[in-house]
């Protein structure tokens, strides 16, 4: 996870910085480093437009100073043009730092350039993408409004300036201002109530830009004809500018120009100008159209504003990973585009069709690139990155047309579950057990599974990075209920009639085994980064060869000469521990739970690394521990048992530590053996009698793996999970935190089981979130099935049947599904009693564990909601639905307004019988029509492909991280800095700025400058880090959250605290959408904007704040708990500050006892607290006297008067009588004067 938010803000501001020296001196160094590799240039632009600044490493090259310039707001015009210096042609390609004479202030000249056929398609579509503005929908995407980010949506305008760390306000003085109140985020907020699903999408969010054109598009006279293409014509465009004008335009070498063309007539001379002032000729369209339309000059300038207020990473597109889709989106209106059809021509151009990609080629060509330094190592990570990008671009919409039959087979008379397909050059297949390979294993079961572990065993291979050794692209596609692996094509596969291209392993379950001595180097390689087994096999014939793989895993020798390893999904060895006892006929006779649906239980690649390293240290601890007791046996031996001679043994001891330590160090790690047999427990073929001493070694490593992660490491995560050192939020935190740990999914329903043994309030979160994610995952299952059986037309009655069944039974017992005349709609017979059946099975089945018949009752509704839908791929529309069943007065209220429609009706009936012939007929009435379930197929917006991939890892830029940090908390802040530094600029050079990843390092930057007191810096960095996590993980997903969470936290320290303070309540509003309340980090969350609220003067909703934080850590950690005492102080303050002195000393009576009970009566925290206690207290009595003598002086009056006594409740004291103020500095003073001597200057929260 990210970094977490600090404790609390006031804890936040008392972080130990470094001094100011230091700092002053790592920002010279910084700059004096900016200044040695930054150009600042200066490009003069044609026809004394003006001039530009560019900024500029020497690395660059001339093409990426040109791409600055023309998505620069005040240079986007240009498109078309080259660079000069010294009056000489810049080449595109040539680096900064390599031209001759060339300086750090040097001028350039943008000349502008003829037009080509490609450049007159670049700068087309560079004006429809500057017309489509910061969010570009796309209809022909897999996905409804992919990579939105809401930052300046959320962010609004600023009224607030940056207050320099050193001119800090008094914060003392400011809490008792008679200034008004500030109205903020949390003015008039309702504590208690839900977020409303309908608020997913900020209503500041403006998605749409303004219009500048009414459409404009490919002109119907395309393509040119060869007499024109000699006068230099390229494309003829036509436009409907928004004075509703038609205006066609000719895309010439020299520019564009407003041809006398019209729908009906061909005319492509160039049309006169009426005016001197209105051009028709123009080297820029953009140019050109503002002349051509004043509304669009007007309109243009407004979108370039409505641009520019956005984030520079708002506006990038999502390159070099996926998108992030919402599972929640709004119904956006569709837009009319005759450009979009011919986006392919347009960017490809007339020989797209026929361009094919050969996706493996470049893939190995890529890995085959050079990587002697950093430099060439970066370039070739981020070739890859990028194209496995592509790759899975193009793969995803290729099993998209798998599934919805767009692609005709390549075996058509076969099952179809064997059926295999090629498109693009990519190879698709279904991942099931059409050729019966996995039939003892579990058939589609033991498949299903198997693509995802090949997937695994290719990311693993390809993080080993062995030269010569070749994987092939991969990505998994699951697509309405249908799994597709996809591949690139190894050259020669399919002209190949024999099996003579599998040099290594076996293509027939082990009638014959081939192991290829160059393969089995290369393997060798990787086995020994892997800890993989070399191990001998026999084939059916009898002969024996060794394998470092498992026998299933192919060597393939492709025809361009390269070595293709396929089938990596047994690359780990199996969990014998779970498959004998629950994945047998003969177990689970006791608790009688079901067979564990397959074989393909196999231990993951985290499990294995951490089971090899805590067997390397017990070998280093038992080697170190052997030379102690020799020496200690050797000094026993020679000397005397008498006290002189035993403390000469113990200064000798001493003496010889140095020696001792040195000796560890000696200690070879290579001399450690422990490596794993794939192949073990499988029932491989081996020579009877011979090895079975090897075998028996590697079926006991193998089984010891197994039971460290059933006995050791399972437990070690639930206390992990008790002690917050991992507090997952949703079911992909909890997923990610069992997978880091090597622990499977499987295991769902044990880690349930223990946290109920332990009775632990502090993990009832953990169980929620794990039982909630096993039902996801039994859902899943259902819905793929009914999915796969399912026509295009029934997609959306079936997820609404399936929803209304799991979730909308409250409201309605009895769904009934919508059904298409003629289709066959299993779905149908789907019921909320057979549905809970059914996942209940599942669930038994698949974690083990028993479900309590009541389980849907305590689901929470939309985050259990929220799971599926990211899990199997739907798209609802975000809007309010209604769960529960209507109350008596809403169905009071619906039978008086049907009642009163009714009277309205007959009343209209009756006025229309008088009327005559002819006459105006009386107004009809429409029917109230209410919802009789939960969802309707409407409600279903799409249901888009869920994607796995090999996300490939760049070693340096993640290892100059972990060691940045690593610096970092051992005090060496100016060392970590600059690593930190280094690996962000490896991230970008690699990643991409919009990546998870990237991602992380922007944030982990942010709160090293926060804590160096660099405000501008950290918010800065943070705000990438919001954003690219926005995009790339979900604009509700945990990572965003709390990026969003520290964003605040850093703009309170800025002096920003309305702004930060709307940043926290976005987070909170995500944050109850995907768990509700009661998370243990809720409390943070609502101390930290308690002390914002406090630091505003708005006393009530801080106190709101803190009571909340108070009511969360009750209920987990106990009323006896230290924090909950805590709290409690914190809040006995807030009442003090709001003037409510008897809530005040009711809460600090709580927080005394629990701090003289835990702490003592001499800890600080108790003194504070005690006299805190007696200033309230003694507070209380003077007020009780002051109520007194109020109510006698009204009574003495009203007996004088004659008049009647009314009684009044006086529950604070007057203003003038006792100020805040005054109470609150007494104490302070007095807590500062108690508390000096044994913690000065600490502050608690």
């Amino acid at each position: 996870m990210s970094e977490k938010p600090v404790e609390s803000v006031e804890a936040a501001e008392n972080q130990p910085v470094h001094s100011e020296v230091n700092d002053t001196v790592v920002t010279e160094d910084q700059e004096d480093l900016v200044a040695e590799e930054t150009y600042q240039l200066t490009v003069c632009l044609p026809r004394e437009s003006g001039q530009i600044q560019v900024l500029a490493s020497p690395r660059e090259a001339i093409h990426d100073i040109k791409q600055s310039i023309i998505e620069s707001p005040e240079t986007c015009i240009y498109s078309c043009f080259y660079l000069t210096f010294n009056g000489q042609k810049l080449n595109d390609f040539e680096e900064l730092g390599d031209i001759e004479g060339i300086t750090t202030e040097s001028q350039l000249y943008l000349v502008e350039d003829k037009y080509t056929d490609r450049d007159s398609r670049i700068h087309i579509n560079r004006l429809r993408d500057l017309l489509a503005g910061p969010y570009k929908p796309n209809p022909g995407d897999a996905g409804v409004d992919g990579g939105l980010s809401f930052l300046t949506a959320v962010t609004g305008k600023i009224d607030e300036e940056i207050v320099p760390a050193g001119e800090k306000k008094d914060e003392e003085h400011e809490l008792f201002s008679d200034a008004p109140v500030a109205e903020t985020a949390f003015t008039n907020y309702d504590f208690d109530a839900k977020s409303h699903l309908s608020q997913f999408v900020p209503t500041s969010f403006q998605r749409t830009a303004p219009q500048c054109l009414k459409s404009f598009g490919l002109s119907g006279w395309n393509p040119v004809p060869q007499s024109q293409k000699l006068k230099g014509d390229l494309l003829y465009l036509v436009f409907t500018t928004l004075e509703n004008e038609t205006v066609h335009i000719t895309s010439n070498v020299r520019g564009f120009f407003v041809n006398n063309s019209s729908n009906n007539k061909f005319d492509p001379t160039v049309k006169r100008a009426p005016s001197a002032e209105k051009l028709t000729e123009s080297h820029s369209l953009i140019t050109l159209l503002q002349h051509v339309s004043p509304l669009f000059a007007t309109n243009f300038e407004k979108l370039q504003k409505f641009i520019t207020d956005h984030h520079m990473l708002e506006v990038l597109p999502v390159n070099t990973t996926l998108p992030a889709y919402p599972w929640a989106v709004k119904k956006t209106p569709h837009t009319f585009d005759l450009t979009r059809p011919a986006e392919a021509f347009l960017n490809y151009g007339t020989d797209s069709v026929d361009s094919l990609r050969d996706w493996n080629d470049e893939l190995q060509s890529h890995r085959e690139l050079p990587r002697t330094n950093l430099q060439e190592r970066v370039l070739r990570e981020r070739l890859i990155n990028k194209l496995q990008a592509e790759f899975t671009d193009a793969a995803v919409k290729g099993a998209m047309a798998v599934v919805e039959g767009t692609i005709v087979a390549l075996n058509p008379l076969e099952p179809e579950g064997s059926h295999m397909y090629v498109y693009n050059n990519i190879f698709f297949s279904k991942g099931s057990d059409g050729r019966g390979t996995f039939e003892k294993l579990g058939g589609d079961e033991a498949a299903h599974v198997a693509t995802g572990k090949d997937l695994e065993g290719v990311r693993i291979l390809n993080n080993a990075d062995v030269e010569g050794l070749c994987t092939l692209g991969s990505v998994i596609v699951d697509y309405k209920g249908v799994r597709v692996v996809a591949q690139s094509i190894v050259p020669g596969i399919f002209r190949r009639q024999d099996e003579t291209s599998i040099v290594y392993g076996s293509v027939d379950n082990g009638e014959k085994i081939s192991a290829d001595e160059k393969f089995h180097e290369l393997l060798g390689a990787a086995a020994k980064a892997l800890h993989l087994a070399a191990h001998p096999v026999v084939d059916g014939e009898g002969n024996e060869v060794e394998l470092y793989t498992s026998l299933e895993t192919k060597g393939l020798l492709g025809a361009d000469g390269r070595r293709y390893i396929l089938d990596l999904y047994r690359l780990n060895p199996v969990d014998i521990e779970f498959q004998e006892n629950e994945a047998t006929e003969t177990s689970d006779a006791d608790n009688k739970l079901p067979v564990y649906p397959h074989k393909m239980t196999l231990l993951r690649p985290e499990l294995m690394a951490l089971y090899w390293e805590q067997k390397l240290r017990e070998w280093v601890k038992e080697k170190t521990g052997k030379t102690d007791d020799t020496k200690d046996a050797e000094q026993q031996a020679t000397t005397p048992e008498s006290e002189e001679g035993k403390e000469q043994t113990k200064k000798e001891q001493n003496g010889n530590a140095a020696e001792n330590s040195e000796e560890e160090v000696k200690i070879d790690v290579n001399d450690f053996k422990l490596s794993f047999n794939p192949d073990a427990f499988t029932g491989v073929k081996t020579k009877e009698g011979e090895h079975e001493e090897s075998i028996r070694e590697h079926e006991n490593n193998v089984r010891d793996a197994s039971k460290f992660l059933a006995e050791s490491v399972i437990p070690s995560l639930v206390l992990d999970f008790s002690s917050y050192v991992v507090s997952p939020l949703d079911g992909d935190a909890l997923t990610k935190a069992m997978h880091q740990r090597g622990i499977n999914m499987r295991y769902l329903g044990k880690i349930v089981q223990l946290v109920e043994i332990s009775k632990d309030n502090r993990l009832d979160h953990v169980k929620v979130i794990a039982i909630q994610e096993m039902v996801t995952r039994a859902s899943k299952r259902i819905l793929r099935n009914l999915l796969t059986s399912c026509a295009i037309t029934d997609i959306s009655a079936c997820i609404s049947h399936f929803l209304n069944c799991l979730f909308g039974a409250k409201f309605n017992p009895k769904p009934e599904a919508e059904v298409f005349a003629g289709s066959s709609a299993t779905y149908a017979d789907l019921t909320p009693s057979s549905l809970r059946q059914q996942i209940q099975s599942e669930v038994q089945k698949r974690f083990r564990y028993n479900l309590p018949d009541d389980f849907v009752d305590n689901l929470k509704t939309v985050p259990a909601l929220r799971e599926i839908c990211l899990r199997v791929g739907i798209q609802l529309e975000a809007k309010d639905y209604h769960f529960e069943a209507y109350s008596e007065e809403q169905l009071a209220q619906f039978s008086a307004e049907d009642a009163a429609f009714e009277k309205a009706q007959a009343q209209a009936a009756a006025k229309a019988n008088k009327h005559k012939k002819g006459e105006k007929k009386a107004t009809k009435f429409d029917k109230i029509i209410r919802q009789t379930t939960v969802f309707v197929p409407d409600d279903i917006l799409n249901l888009k492909p869920t994607v796995k991939q090999a996300n490939t890892r760049s070693v340096f830029a993640e290892e100059a991280f972990e060691a940045g940090k690593m610096s970092i908390s051992q005090g060496h802040r100016q060392l970590g800095l600059e690593l930190l530094l280094e690996s962000l600029a490896l991230h970008e050079q690699t990643y991409g700025f919009l990546h998870p990843e990237t991602s992380k390092c922007y944030a982990a930057l942010a709160m090293i400058y926060y804590h160096g007191e660099d405000s501008e810096a950290a918010l800065d960095f943070q705000r990438k880090a919001v954003i690219a996590s926005e995009r790339t993980c979900g604009v509700d997903h945990p990572e965003t959250l709390h990026t969003y969470l520290n964003l605040g936290l850093f703009e309170h320290s800025a002096g920003r605290t309305k702004l930060a303070l709307r940043y926290l309540r976005h987070a909170l509003y995500y944050w109850h959408l995907i768990f509700g309340a009661g998370h243990p980090d809720s409390a943070t969350a609502d101390n930290n904007i308690g002390v914002m609220l406090q630091s505003l003067r708005d006393y009530p909703t801080s106190a709101k704040c803190f009571e909340r934080a108070c009511k969360t850590q009750e209920v987990i950690l106990g009323k006896d708990h230290v924090l909950t005492g805590t709290g409690y102080h914190v809040l006995a303050k807030a009442f003090t500050l709001q003037g409510e002195f008897e809530k005040a000393l009711n809460a600090e009576r709580v927080a005394h006892e629990v701090f003289t009970a835990k702490l003592g009566e001499e800890d600080p925290r108790t003194k504070e607290s005690d006299l805190w206690l007696k200033e309230l207290t003694s507070n209380a009595l003077f007020t009780a006297k002051q109520a007194e003598v109020e109510q006698a002086k009204l009574a003495q009056k009203a007996s004088e008067s004659g008049a009647k006594i009314q009684q009044t409740k006086s529950n604070a004291v007057p203003r003038g009588e006792l100020p805040i103020d005054q109470l609150v500095q007494y104490i302070n003073e007095e807590s500062g004067k108690a508390s000096a001597k044994k913690s000065k200057g600490k502050r608690r929260q």
